[in-house]
């Protein structure tokens, strides 16, 4: 792309069309790498006309320090700046940002739609049977102390700098709070939890690795 390359790579790549309506396929193993953006799963399908990437079979992709999962992965773009729009996940959507005190924030949903400025994440939907945990630190010592677990029908979470600032839940929450010293491993996580980061594509080199 012009104003950000985007790499990828599968073990087959076909591509169609008219450069105005490029049609780009990739099948089996497909990786992605943005400076910004990268991502992973079995077969990748790019429309250059819509900006409109669709990522399906175990698809994942981590932008910033998030993770998002589900059973496929659009992502859009502003065709007239190239920089992305907007993320959505359907179907298991579960999003896991590792903090800096090697914990994990999570929530999952039956869809999730994040919006993008200056692409960096600014707004994520999650609609339907909304889960979220929060691990809550002591602001002076960075130090866990406590869990929150939350369940609500619809949230909306809200970032500055990729980072979680805000959250509104919708729609009667339901809320407990344990004390970090007192959590089971069990409860530390969300149910399908898989943190994939050690499949991540750092650099364009890493998408030729198996």
């Amino acid at each position: 792309q012009e104003l950000d390359s985007i790499h990828i790579h599968s073990d087959t790549l076909m591509i169609t069309g008219k450069p105005e309506n490029r049609i780009i396929r990739g099948f089996y193993h497909s990786k992605m790498y943005k400076s910004d953006m990268n991502g992973k799963c079995d077969s990748i399908h790019i429309n250059e006309k819509t900006g409109l990437t669709q990522m399906i079979g175990k698809p994942v992709v981590w932008s910033g320090n998030s993770q998002m999962t589900g059973d496929s992965i659009h992502l859009i773009n502003d065709r007239k700046t190239e920089k992305m729009d907007t993320l959505k996940v359907f179907y298991n959507a579960f999003m896991i940002q590792k903090d800096s005190i090697e914990g994990y924030n999570q929530v999952k949903g039956k869809k999730m739609t994040a919006y993008f400025t200056d692409n960096k994440m600014s707004r994520m939907n999650v609609e339907g049977n909304g889960q979220s945990i929060f691990i809550l630190t002591d602001e002076e010592t960075n130090d866990k102390i406590g869990l929150n677990y939350t369940e609500c029908t619809d949230l909306i979470l809200y970032f500055k700098n990729n980072k979680l600032d805000m959250i509104n839940y919708k729609i009667k929450p339901n809320s407990i709070t344990t004390p970090y010293k007192d959590l089971e491993e069990k409860n530390r996580y969300l149910k399908g939890f898989n943190w994939r980061g050690s499949e991540q594509p750092k650099s364009k080199e890493d998408i030729f690795i198996e």
